[in-house]
Formats: C-alpha cells, structure tokens, sequence
C-alpha cells in the first residue's frame, strides 16, 4: 500500500513541476546581428545602425511539437552605448514584445562620429534584456572609421587639349553622387564637372575633361581637381589635387586655342583659291 502511495504521488509530483519548468525556466538563446548604413564611417559622418535580434530555439534542437508559450522569448528593453568618439543620438527600447521560435525583431539606432575622429575601429555597448528570467545579454558592435577620400591621378599625357584623370575609390564601402570639379583662372573645361554616380569599393574610372582658353597657353598651367561625394548621407569634399597642363604640339593647335572649325575651312577655301589664281596666271604667261 505504501508503494501505490509513493508512486501516485511521484507522478502527481511530475505533473505539476514539468508544465511549471517547460513555461518559466526554459531558456531560449537570442542571436544577434548588426549592420551599420554606411558601413565604413567618416569623420563627421552620421549612421544609421540596424540591430537584429533572433529567437534562435530551432536551431537548438527545439521540436516543432513544443507550445509557443514554450518557445517564445520576452524583449524587455535595449540600450546602446556610444563613446567619446561615437555618440548615439536616438532613445533606447522598451517593451518589445516576444519573439517566437525563429522569429526576428529589429532595432535601428542613429549614430554619428566626431569631426576629429581618428581612424581605427571602435566598438559600442548593445545591452538585451529580455526573457522570463530577465537575463542581460552584452554584446560589442564595432564601428570602421576610415578618413579617405576619393583619390585622383593623372591618366596620361594627351594628344589633344584635354587632360584625363583615374578616379578610384579607395574605400571599404559604396559612395554615391561622385562629382569631379575642375579649376584653373583662364580655362574652360568640357564638361564643367564630371558626374559618376555610385562608385563601389576599389572601382576605378577613367574620365577626360577638354581644355580651352582664349588666350595663347605658352607655359605650364597649373590645374587643381576635386571630389565631391557622399557618404551614407553626408556630404564629403576632398582637398585639391594639383596637375599641370602643357598644350600638345598639333598642326591644328600650337599655342593651346581651339580653332573654331568654321575658321578653319575658311581658310582652307582660301588657299585653294589662291593656288589656282597662281597656277593660271602661270599658264597665260607660258602662252
């Protein structure tokens, strides 16, 4: 009789601890991811930080069969903290909700760098707290910074009156909106400025400008170049890079002017007709 009783009350014992157990203290594992727009900074620049959180209980083993109560996890609240360098400009999380078996919630931050940040990587506090247990979960996101600019150099020794430039992005992330300036006092450029676009990382192009003045160019002229571009949402301009131009000797050009075209088959109208006056008169004289 006293073993019926033990054993009713062992399985009365399971009954209630195992469904008490499997809702309260099961812990489910939280993945987490981070993505940074852009994702090299500049110095100055403003980001925006994109932070996933997953329910990673399937990819533990877990059973399909078991409830959602079961398997869900609570997000309390997230918290990110920034640096001397990195400030974090928006609020923190509260009161997520749950997230189900390999569901996904995501958190997005604004962060922005100082203007005299150097370069390197840093890296920020991310804070979860979540779980039936309330359990904090600490995890270091790390922040490139890289000051580089566009980059030009010159192409080659022209032909003509022009100059051409390769242009390369020397960076570890997309930049967009890349726009070359040309300068020099007496000069006009064609085109006024040079618009690429989207230039992906170490992506080079090679770009000519035409060169022209109304004066005579007899000596070296000094050219500068700059790179206006954008990076994530923030406007960058790169300091001038210097080149010299010296016009190529042509039978068109050998002073650095453009002649017009019209004047040119003037001229050549010209000379025709002076020839054949000459070589008429000639032949009246032989007669």
């Amino acid at each position: 009789m006293k073993a019926h009783t033990l054993a009713a009350a062992a399985l009365l014992l399971v009954l209630v601890i195992v469904p008490a157990y499997a809702s309260y203290d099961y812990h489910m594992p939280v993945n987490i991811q981070a993505t940074i727009t852009p994702s090299v900074l500049m110095p100055g620049d403003s980001a925006v930080m994109a932070i996933e959180m997953q329910n990673g209980a399937a990819d533990y083993g877990v059973g399909k069969e078991a409830t959602g109560m079961i398997l869900s996890t609570p997000i309390n609240s997230t918290t990110l903290s920034g640096t001397d360098q990195i400030k974090v400009t928006s609020s923190d999380y509260k009161d997520l909700g749950m997230i189900g078996p390999d569901d996904k919630v995501t958190v997005y931050y604004k962060i922005k760098a100082s203007d005299d940040v150097p370069n390197g990587t840093y890296f920020l506090d991310f804070n979860v707290l979540g779980g039936y247990d309330m359990i904090q979960i600490n995890r270091k996101i790390p922040v490139q910074i890289d000051s580089s600019p566009v980059s030009l150099a010159r192409a080659e020794v022209p032909t003509k009156p022009s100059i051409s430039l390769n242009v390369a992005n020397p960076r570890g992330n997309t930049i967009n909106a890349v726009t070359i300036k040309p300068s020099a006092p007496g000069v006009r450029f064609s085109p006024e400025e040079y618009y690429i676009g989207t230039m992906e990382p170490d992506e080079v192009f090679t770009i000519n400008f035409g060169i022209d003045s109304d004066r005579p160019i007899n000596s070296p002229v000094k050219l500068n170049f700059t790179s206006v571009f954008k990076n994530g949402e923030t406007w960058h301009q790169s300091g001038a890079y210097a080149s010299s131009y010296i016009p190529p000797k042509t039978d068109n050009n050998t002073n650095g002017i453009l002649m017009p075209a019209g004047i040119i088959a003037v001229l050549a109208v010209l000379g025709g007709t002076a020839y054949l006056y000459r070589r008429k008169k000639a032949s009246n004289k032989q007669a």
